[in-house]
């Protein structure tokens, strides 16, 4: 389950477990879920998520208290997530950057788009896939949208009793797992919350996952996201 630990962008990876990495959250890992039981015994079973493919998401952080949108190739198949920022407004002296995320390897990239300068990151979490853990909660069926325009959706929770509170919440579609939504609390309060759309199954160039020649030089120290002055 870049969906838990959260992807992220300009700030943010693919709910999951990229985007408490390119977030720079502490991990929260699957494990925190703990025994869980399902909403109702033997009645509703987690998805199987689709393990590659690719699509857009925006990311709120309660830190910036901003929004981020970025395009996402995930290939669970291979351990692997690039995520790209998108602009979507002219914001002054804001850099943009890809992430490439190869956990195979332990290592993270982070190239800025406009110079193509790179940094080299060690990925200390284990890999943690974008979907629904089998120990999770279920919470919810119900339908987005309205009449002749509906899509049935799924919400899973981490909750372990009915008399506590859930610090992540997956929201996938019921015909082919799509993920919808990722939100992760804490104390009462949303922090993350990431949402997926225009998903593609696939991965169309997997290319994107080569870092550029300019990583072979790379820096060891995080970039700001801000102009350097």
């Amino acid at each position: 389950m870049l969906g838990r630990v959260p992807l992220l962008g300009a700030g943010g990876l693919l709910g999951g477990l990229w985007v408490w990495v390119l977030g720079g959250f502490c991990s929260l890992g699957a494990g925190v879920l703990g025994a869980g039981t399902w909403g109702s015994p033997g009645t509703q079973r987690p998805c199987q998520a689709p393990q590659q493919w690719e699509g857009r998401q925006v990311m709120y952080q309660q830190s910036s208290g901003f929004n981020s949108r970025a395009l996402v190739s995930y290939d669970g198949l291979n351990q692997r997530v690039r995520v790209l920022d998108e602009r979507k407004a002219l914001i002054p002296c804001k850099r943009l950057f890809e992430y490439i995320l190869l956990y195979k390897d332990g290592v993270m990239f982070q190239i800025e788009q406009a110079t193509k300068q790179c940094s080299k990151i060690t990925l200390t979490d284990p890999w943690d896939p974008l979907d629904i853990p089998q120990n999770s909660t279920f919470e919810d069926q119900y339908s987005i949208g309205g009449p002749q325009e509906q899509i049935i959706v799924q919400e899973w929770s981490d909750r372990k009793s009915a008399r506590s509170y859930e610090t992540w919440i997956g929201i996938y579609t019921v015909k082919d797992c799509y993920p919808v939504q990722e939100t992760f609390t804490k104390n009462y309060s949303v922090i993350l919350s990431t949402r997926f759309f225009d998903i593609q199954l696939g991965i169309k160039d997997p290319s994107v996952f080569i870092p550029p020649s300019t990583c072979q030089t790379a820096q060891l120290e995080r970039m700001s996201q801000d102009c350097a002055w």
